[in-house]
């Protein structure tokens, strides 16, 4: 106890304690260095290739590149050159249909722009002033007083007569077939087959009296194989025949040809067969009219080609025989 009371014991000072070694100063970190586009300075992030204000690459990316940088020029050159392209003609294109209508307008200026560019307007005004271009209406005036006479006198009389006038011009060839004038030797019996028995002078069915004749007698009625021809002077179209005879009933058949001399056999070929007819005079005394046609085939020579008898006995007369043309 003593020694306790002689030495007593220190209490420990809180306040003495040993410094704590303070932590060693860290140098301040070097701020990141901030990249720049080579070309114009513009800032670039880390990450990034291509300058977004020059499209210059960056540094150590791959457009920086020897091989990439020839590549990446190419491509973009040919990226160029393809739009242009497409836009050049879609220009083309759309530009045709615009220039069409826009390529006659400087004609139609030009057109427009002539007659102003001649002086005849400014000739106009001395026509003006001129009293002939006022005499113009004048005239006009005039016209309804033409109008006004007729009106009241039904004065449409003088136009009409001259219309008729102008038909009756135009009648004579609308008068209807004409007689065809023949020469006193042009009819002449046409017998190939040698059917006739006899027969009388051809020149009397063409002389224009009634009291006068052809005639022929068959060898055998049921056997026919002549006829009686006509020759017209020359060529010419053939619209009727007018025909009379006092043996009415037999048949005919009616054939031209354009040949001068008749053909030597009715079934040659330059014989034209134009009609038929049956019966000839029985329905007007003795008097027949057959159509041919409009006469516009034009012929030489005429064949009334008989192929049956008359209704009584074997000859067979032709009082009058008239082609008309």
């Amino acid at each position: 106890m003593k020694l306790l009371e002689a030495e007593p014991a220190v209490a420990p000072q809180v306040g003495s304690e040993a410094p704590r070694e303070a932590p060693q100063e860290q140098p301040p970190t070097k701020p990141e260095a901030v990249r720049t586009c080579a070309s114009c300075g513009a800032p670039m992030e880390a990450d990034q290739d291509w300058c977004l204000t020059c499209g210059a690459a960056a540094s150590g990316s791959l457009g920086q590149r020897p091989g990439w940088r020839a590549a990446s020029t190419v491509i973009a050159i040919t990226v160029v050159l393809v739009l242009g392209a497409f836009a050049a003609s879609y220009a083309a294109i759309t530009g045709d249909d615009g220039k069409k209508p826009a390529a006659p307008a400087p004609a139609a200026a030009q057109a427009q722009a002539t007659p102003p560019a001649a002086t005849p307007p400014a000739a106009t005004p001395p026509a003006t002033e001129s009293t002939p271009t006022q005499s113009t209406p004048t005239t006009p005036n005039k016209l309804p007083k033409v109008k006004t006479p007729t009106s009241g006198s039904t004065g449409a009389a003088p136009i009409t007569p001259t219309t008729p006038s102008t038909t009756t011009d135009q009648t004579p060839a609308d008068t209807g077939p004409q007689p065809i004038e023949l020469a006193g030797d042009a009819g002449r019996t046409y017998d190939p087959y040698g059917k006739a028995k006899a027969s009388g002078e051809t020149e009397r069915a063409i002389d224009d009296d009634p009291t006068t004749s052809w005639y022929v007698d068959l060898k055998d009625p049921e056997q026919l194989g002549l006829g009686y021809a006509l020759d017209l002077g020359k060529l010419q179209g053939i619209r009727e025949i007018e025909l009379e005879t006092p043996t009415p009933g037999f048949r005919i058949e009616v054939y031209a040809t354009d040949e001068t001399e008749l053909p030597p056999d009715i079934l040659d070929t330059r014989w034209s067969h134009i009609t038929n007819v049956s019966d000839v005079g029985t329905k007007d005394d003795g008097k027949q009219k057959i159509v041919l046609g409009a006469g516009t085939t034009k012929y030489r020579n005429l064949l009334l080609w008989f192929t049956e008898p008359p209704t009584d006995g074997a000859r067979i007369r032709l009082t009058e025989v008239k082609p008309l043309g």
